[in-house]
């Protein structure tokens, strides 16, 4: 073989590793910390560490990759000895920052056998990709499940499945993505070519795209405005209409005359709709008739449920995310409240698109790679990716190990985590803290400090915000310092804020709330 190779050794470092992986596992259920145990030091003060420390400096200082490979084990030992300490623990119950989630045992274990088997997921084969293929398919028919969307092709369809089927002929397919970016722009895509098919009468796939849609969205996450960049549609064309938010109304009148006044302009429509806003968790009040809009005037409507999805898992939430069914495409993210390991997101869509949409937008065509004509379409053929992760082997673990019941208690346990903190703010603690939302929909929690005589009396501008940014950095970096747990900065409606999204399996309201309770209470109380 081209490179060194000694079973004994490769066998000896399984083991070191494996140990180590164990304690840190071990950490996050009775440690519960948030940073890294021994951060890398800045790159400015790597040198001092040369007479104690010369290993951290080969590391930090190299050059650039070693003529000759230093081998395994010594790998191995930066790996053990700096790197990994050096990582935060951003799986654990208290990292609240981002949508962050962590990785269930299941999914853990099944991504282990990924790395193992490194199979490339690019097509099916009846023999050499079989378990693939069929691990695919029965990942994505029980994701579909969980969100309850029908499909034809579902093993065990309820009556709530075949009622939706009689009535709108509607039936759903899903595949992997690499997160949620990568299924908006996916959605942006299939979108951007529906509408050139059914509204302007062209192949943009073929002939080239015209500059002729927008895109209407309503609270979008960033990753609208990247897509539209990404492919070529251009950010100016991103529409927002905020007023679409639960909590100022729901006033889908103004984005009915937005999508009209588009129509008449000559433009094609491609809306994206939130479910979930990234800050607040806020959803859209009707997607009923916000679908009628878009049926009547011929567009297309894609839904960014990345995280909100998942409060169709729970009786107590599913009202928020009624009308999911009416999309024509779904993004809908796994490492986030799936609790899978990174990368993994779904692209869901309507089946009847797959041939005469995704096809010949995302199709490889290359006398190395066989046709799918006569059996199912290859995921190279309609996804972004030709080679791919075996994603959806932790998928199927995870879902099949815990069930429909299981992931009901991680949302209904994560959402009365972020309602006990809201409420805590709010009605104990408002001389500390202010909520910056009218409640609290699902599992996200946008906040402040409470502003003093001084901050209240400066008149609003430019002086104002820069205190503001101030005071809310410094409490952030005493918050999260404490290790207790992790929070992220964010900006509400021109106000800088600290926001808390609780997405993890290991997160409880018994183990979890006293320490960051009086952790928040103390720094709150500190007089900078």
């Amino acid at each position: 073989m081209a490179l060194p190779f000694d079973n004994t050794s490769f066998h000896a470092a399984i083991a070191r590793i494996t140990l180590q992986m164990e304690k840190r596992l071990d950490n996050l259920e009775t440690a519960r910390q948030t940073l890294p145990p021994q951060p890398f030091p800045p790159t400015k003060k790597v040198a001092e560490c040369a007479p104690t420390d010369p290993g951290l400096v080969e590391l930090l200082l190299s050059p650039g990759i070693p003529q000759e490979g230093k081998g395994l084990d010594k790998a191995v030992d930066l790996l053990l000895q700096y790197i990994v300490p050096a990582i935060a623990d951003s799986a654990g119950p208290r990292y609240f920052g981002l949508v962050t989630g962590g990785a269930t045992p299941a999914s853990l274990l099944a991504d282990w056998i990924v790395s193992v088997v490194d199979q490339n997921a690019i097509l099916h084969s009846p023999r050499a990709m079989s378990g693939y293929s069929v691990i695919m398919d029965l990942s994505m028919r029980m994701v579909l499940d969980l969100f309850e969307l029908p499909t034809t092709l579902h093993l065990a369809e309820s009556a709530q499945h075949r009622a939706l089927q009689a009535s709108d002929g509607i039936d759903f397919r899903a595949l992997t993505t690499t997160g949620s970016t990568a299924s908006n722009v996916m959605g942006m895509a299939v979108g951007r070519q529906w509408l050139g098919i059914h509204d302007r009468k062209v192949d943009y796939s073929q002939e080239g795209y015209d500059g002729q849609v927008v895109v209407v969205t309503n609270m979008a996450h960033a990753t609208v405005w990247k897509a539209a960049s990404i492919l070529g549609i251009g950010r100016k064309q991103v529409i927002e209409v905020s007023e679409m938010g639960m909590d100022v109304g729901g006033n889908e009148t103004i984005f009915e005359n937005v999508v009209k006044e588009q129509k008449r302009a000559g433009k094609s429509v491609l809306v994206f709709l939130s479910f979930g806003e990234v800050n607040t968790g806020i959803f859209p009040m009707n997607t009923y008739r916000i679908a009628n809009v878009c049926e009547n005037n011929n567009a297309y409507l894609h839904i960014d449920g990345a995280f909100g999805i998942y409060a169709r898992c729970s009786p107590d939430y599913s009202h928020l995310a009624r009308g999911l069914e009416k999309a024509h495409s779904i993004t809908a993210c796994g490492h986030k409240w799936l609790n899978v390991p990174y990368d993994c997101g779904f692209f869901i869509y309507r089946s009847h698109l797959e041939k005469s949409i995704l096809e010949p937008i995302f199709s490889s065509s290359a006398a190395y790679l066989p046709s799918s004509e006569s059996g199912p379409t290859h995921p190279m053929n309609i996804s972004i990716e030709n080679s791919q992760r075996f994603r959806s082997l932790p998928v199927w673990a995870t879902l099949y190990a815990y069930g429909r019941n299981g992931y009901q208690k991680i949302i209904e346990e994560n959402c009365r985590y972020a309602k006990k903190l809201y409420d805590w703010m709010k009605y104990e603690r408002s001389d500390l803290y202010t909520v910056l939302t009218e409640q609290c929909p699902l599992n996200i929690v946008v906040f402040a400090q409470k502003l003093t005589p001084e901050l209240e009396a400066m008149p609003e501008g430019e002086a104002q915000t820069q205190a503001l940014s101030k005071r809310n950095a410094e409490l952030l970096k005493r918050i999260n310092e404490t290790g207790v747990a992790y929070f992220s900065p964010t900006v509400w409606k021109g106000r800088p804020a600290i926001r808390a999204a609780i997405s993890n399996w290991r997160t409880t309201v018994e183990a979890d709330w006293e320490p960051v309770r009086a952790m928040l209470e103390q720094q709150a109380s500190i007089v900078a």
